[in-house]
C-alpha cells in the first residue's frame, strides 16, 4: 500500500524550483521600480525646467534653476523662489543624486537659455535632461562606459 506524501528529494527540488522564481522574480521587480522612479523625476524635473523657462517669458525677467542644500530651486534675480523641490527629508525625489551641468541654468526673458544638462541617478540606471540655447529639453538615457 502506498502512502499519500512526499519524499525528502521531491521536497527538496520543489523549494529549489520556488526559490529560483521567487528570486528572479524579486530582481525584476526592483528594476522595474528603480525605472518608475527615474521616469517620475524626470518628469518632475523637466516641468520645472519648463516652468522656469514660461515665468522667465511671462515676467520678462531672468529666472534662474539651481541645486541648494538638499533641493532644486527656481529664483527670480531678486531671490524669490518660485518653486523648490526637495532631494532629501520629507518627500524627496526618488533619485540617488543629482548634478547640474553647468551648476545653475538662467532662462532670460525671450525663454533662451545657457546649454546645459541635468544628471540623475537611480541604482544603475541614469538619464541626462538636455536643455540647448533656444531653452529646448530633450531627455536621453547616459550611456555608461566601463
Amino acid at each position: 500500500m502506498r502512502s499519500h506524501g512526499f519524499t525528502l528529494p521531491e521536497m527538496l527540488i520543489t523549494l529549489t524550483v520556488v526559490g529560483t522564481l521567487s528570486a528572479l522574480g524579486v530582481s525584476g521587480f526592483v528594476s522595474l521600480r528603480e525605472a518608475a522612479a527615474l521616469r517620475s523625476s524626470t518628469r518632475v524635473i523637466r516641468q520645472q525646467l519648463t516652468m522656469a523657462r514660461r515665468a522667465a517669458v511671462n515676467g520678462r525677467q531672468t529666472v534662474r534653476f539651481r541645486s541648494t542644500g538638499g533641493s532644486l530651486v527656481l529664483e527670480t534675480p531678486s531671490g524669490t523662489v518660485l518653486a523648490s523641490t526637495s532631494l532629501e527629508g520629507v518627500d524627496p525625489l526618488p533619485v540617488d543624486s543629482v548634478v547640474l551641468r553647468p551648476a545653475s541654468f538662467r532662462f532670460n526673458a525671450r525663454g533662451q537659455a545657457a546649454p546645459g544638462s541635468v544628471y540623475l541617478f537611480r541604482g544603475n540606471r541614469s538619464v541626462r535632461i538636455v536643455c540647448n540655447f533656444l531653452g529646448r529639453l530633450r531627455t536621453e538615457p547616459v550611456r555608461r562606459t566601463g
